[in-house]
C-alpha cells in the first residue's frame, strides 16, 4: 500500500476535519491524497423573450447569485484542504469541479483512471443525481475501484477484517484484484459465497476455495463461508453475514450498465450503494 494515489470526492459543505482519517495514512505510506470539491450546479433556466432574430434569452439573476456562492465556497473548501495538506506534512492537492450532474461521468472518469484508489463522501449523498453519476463514473468509466461510508469505520483503507463477496463472476474478480493490498494487510479475509452450487470445474471442489487458495498465496488469513441467503434480499444478507463476523469493510463488485446516459445500478449494487451503515469497497 506504499505510495498510492488516493482520490477523494467531497461535496461544498465538507470538511477537513472529515479527511483526517487519512492523514497517518499519508504520512506512514507516503500516500497522495487529491481531494475534489464537488458542486452540482442545477442546469440554467434561460428565457427567451420575442422572436427570432429580434428576440433576447435572459438568465435569472437568483441562478447566478446560487452559482457565485457556490464557487466562492468551493474556492475556500480548496484553500482549507491545501492549508490542512500543508499543516499535516503530507502530500496532497485539492481541485474544483462544478457543473450539471449530468456531466459528473465523464470529467471524474478520467482523474480515476490515474488514481490507486477512490473514496466518496456521504456528504455527496445529498445530490442524488451527482452521487449516482460520480459513482458511476468511477466504477464504470475507470479501472478504479471506490470505497462508500469511509466513516463508518476507523481505517477504510486499512480494515482489520475484510467480508469478500464472492460469485466467481468478472466483476468480483476485479474488485479482489483492486483490493489486493488491502486484503493483504488485514488481520483476517473471510470469504461469504451464498446460495452457491458446488461445480468443480467452475469455481473448485467447494466455492470459494480456488480463490482463498489463491489469496493464501499472497498471504492473506482467509476462511471461506458458505451461507444460504434463505430468500432474504442478496444486499442485506451480504451486511448481516459481515456484521456477523465482526468485518469493517465488504469488497464486492459491482453490476449495472448505462441507459439514455443514466446510470443504472444491478439490484445488489443498488442496495450496497444507497445504505449508509456499513463501509463497502465496489469494483466493476
Amino acid at each position: 500500500m506504499q505510495k498510492q494515489t488516493i482520490l477523494v470526492l467531497q461535496g461544498p459543505k465538507g470538511t477537513t476535519a472529515e479527511l483526517s482519517y487519512l492523514a497517518d495514512m499519508a504520512r506512514t505510506q507516503d500516500a497522495h491524497i487529491s481531494v475534489l470539491h464537488i458542486g452540482p450546479t442545477d442546469p440554467i433556466p434561460a428565457y427567451a423573450y420575442g422572436g427570432m432574430p429580434y428576440g433576447a434569452v435572459e438568465i435569472p439573476h437568483k441562478w447566478i447569485e446560487e452559482r457565485e456562492i457556490l464557487s466562492r465556497e468551493l474556492d475556500e473548501c480548496r484553500q482549507k484542504t491545501n492549508a490542512f495538506f500543508e499543516k499535516e506534512g503530507i502530500s496532497g492537492e485539492a481541485g474544483i469541479i462544478s457543473t450539471f450532474p449530468a456531466g459528473l461521468d465523464d470529467i471524474v472518469a478520467p482523474r480515476a483512471m490515474l488514481c490507486d484508489v477512490a473514496i466518496i463522501h456521504n456528504d455527496l449523498r445529498e445530490y442524488d443525481d451527482a452521487f449516482r453519476n460520480l459513482l458511476y463514473g468511477v466504477l464504470f468509466k475507470s479501472p478504479t475501484g471506490i470505497v462508500l461510508n469511509p466513516h463508518k469505520t476507523a481505517a477504510p483503507l486499512q480494515p482489520a477484517h475484510v467480508f469478500l463477496a464472492w460469485n466467481t463472476s468478472k466483476p468480483a474478480a476485479r474488485a479482489v484484484r483492486e483490493a489486493l493490498p488491502m486484503l493483504k494487510a488485514a488481520k483476517q479475509v473471510t470469504i461469504g459465497t451464498f446460495d452457491a452450487v458446488k461445480k468443480e470445474t467452475a469455481a473448485g471442489e467447494e466455492p470459494g476455495a480456488d480463490l482463498a487458495k489463491w489469496l493464501s498465496h499472497h498471504g492473506c488469513a482467509v476462511t471461506v463461508r458458505q451461507y444460504d441467503s434463505a430468500g432474504e434480499e442478496l444486499g442485506a444478507a451480504i451486511r448481516d453475514r459481515a456484521s456477523g463476523v465482526g468485518a469493517d469493510l465488504i469488497v464486492m463488485g459491482a453490476y449495472g450498465h448505462t441507459r439514455v446516459r443514466q446510470a443504472v445500478f444491478g439490484g445488489t449494487t443498488r442496495s450496497m450503494v444507497e445504505q449508509t451503515d456499513v463501509a463497502v469497497f465496489l469494483a466493476h
